[in-house]
């Protein structure tokens, strides 16, 4: 038998807990969507007003022909997809939407390697993933409310999870 006293012992990695290796994978994942959908949303965003243009102006002559009492809430519906209607506003999320998804992505890569500043990379794509829609179209406006609300809640959601995790980092 031969001693292999004079080779470098070798550290072992410390091992990733297979949660945080789950929460990852779901990160990159969702953050790989969010940068595609944001790249197709900046191109496509002069079709995409284009046809929230026609189908708002469809939907207003339907609430003409008709005089009821839901009237006064579609108006007010109609009146928030407005600034949607809007190319720049549009690509403006998209820009929104695509730093968030990297600054994600590269925090759930960066914990993939047990590393603690990927956890304040992904709360910081976290919050500009949040902020897009209401700079893009207005804090008043009931869909940039509504789009909004859907990612604070899956990104308080997952930094929670994270938080779980941190003790882990390095």
């Amino acid at each position: 038998m031969e001693n292999n006293s004079n080779s470098p012992a070798v550290a072992p990695q410390p091992a990733r807990p297979v949660f945080l290796t789950v929460l990852c994978i779901l990160t990159f994942i969702g953050s790989s969507i969010g940068i595609i959908g944001g790249i197709i949303n900046y191109i496509s965003a002069k079709t995409a007003a284009e046809l929230v243009k026609t189908a708002t102006e469809d939907a207003q002559q339907k609430l003409e022909a008709g005089d009821n009492g839901a009237n006064k809430l579609a108006e007010k519906m109609m009146s928030g997809i407005e600034p949607m209607q809007n190319p720049e506003n549009i690509r403006k999320n998209a820009l929104f939407r695509v730093a968030g998804s990297l600054l994600t992505l590269l925090g759930g890569i960066l914990m993939f390697s047990l590393r603690k500043i990927g956890f304040w990379s992904y709360i910081l794509g976290t919050i500009i993933a949040v902020a897009g829609p209401f700079v893009a179209f207005g804090a008043g406006n009931i869909f940039g409310i509504l789009s909004s609300s859907i990612l604070a809640f899956l990104g308080i959601l997952f930094v929670v999870l994270y938080s779980l995790n941190f003790k882990y980092l390095k």
